[in-house]
């Protein structure tokens, strides 16, 4: 009995170090990601008097600050951390609202295929008053499966918005997209108790050549909207570094007929 006990402990001691060998690496991991990472801080401060043609004592302040941070990969994993404040105060109010991003992707390969996941949670606080009033908050969710081959890449996307008294929108700087269902054009916000689906389909002849396609739906707790929508990227490096024209075409139908066209220059200096 003695013996059995004794090589029973031997076995757990031995399953325990090698645990904690493997915890203590993965530490050393998490902790060279964190310290790798990249930290972006902006801060934005206006503040107008008015001018004699304008009402008396009119005044204006605006401040918008920004706090975006990524570690570094992780064994395919990255997370990303972001919060951004608007505040803008004149005589007769004060508006303030701050964004709260949080995202997971991992990027994986196989010998044929590419493949990255994601999933976000998005909270934006609200407060409208001359006096203090209380906070409303609006919470989002959303996942995406994203998968390249050779030239080729698709993706699927999910969100949901709870409960809250505003839309959930995309005003992040450093992010296109804060929900992952985001149409081409016409839809880069949603209602509370909104659920939303997206199919993009794309194609790049070249690297500095794409063309996609997504199709979005949307249902809210009263209508069902459509995102049909067309676009396409080209680099230009011939006239500028970094000079980019796109062109998009975004139609919307079911509940809601209203169709766009866009054409956007870019450049990177």
């Amino acid at each position: 009995m003695t013996l059995r006990f004794q090589n029973t402990m031997k076995k757990f001691i031995f399953y325990f170090i090698i645990l904690f060998h493997h915890t203590l690496f993965a530490a050393d991991t998490l902790i060279d990601a964190l310290l790798d990472g990249n930290l972006t801080h902006k801060i934005n401060a206006n503040y107008n008097e008015g001018n004699e043609e304008e009402t008396p004592f009119s005044s204006t302040k605006t401040q918008k600050v920004l706090l975006y941070y990524k570690t570094a990969p992780m064994e395919g994993i990255r997370l990303e951390v972001a919060t951004q404040s608007f505040a803008k105060e004149t005589r007769q109010r004060t508006t303030d609202n701050t964004l709260y991003y949080t995202e997971a992707l991992y990027d994986g390969k196989t010998d044929m295929l590419g493949y990255k996941l994601s999933a976000n949670y998005y909270a934006d606080t609200y407060r409208q008053s001359i006096a203090q009033s209380e906070l409303s908050t609006t919470n989002a969710v959303g996942i995406k499966a994203q998968m390249n081959y050779e030239n080729f890449g698709s993706y699927v996307a999910y969100s949901k918005v709870l409960d809250g008294r505003h839309s959930a929108y995309s005003d992040l700087e450093g992010k296109d997209q804060l929900l992952p269902t985001s149409s081409v054009l016409s839809s880069n916000n949603y209602a509370p108790n909104t659920q939303a689906y997206a199919l993009d389909f794309n194609y790049a002849p070249r690297k500095d050549i794409l063309l996609g396609s997504r199709y979005v739906i949307a249902n809210d707790m009263q209508n069902t909207f459509s995102y049909t929508g067309v676009y396409s990227t080209f680099q230009i490096d011939e006239i500028a570094k970094g000079l980019n024209f796109g062109i998009s075409y975004d139609k919307t139908g079911i509940d809601k007929q209203n169709n766009q066209f866009n054409i956007n220059l870019k450049s990177k200096f």
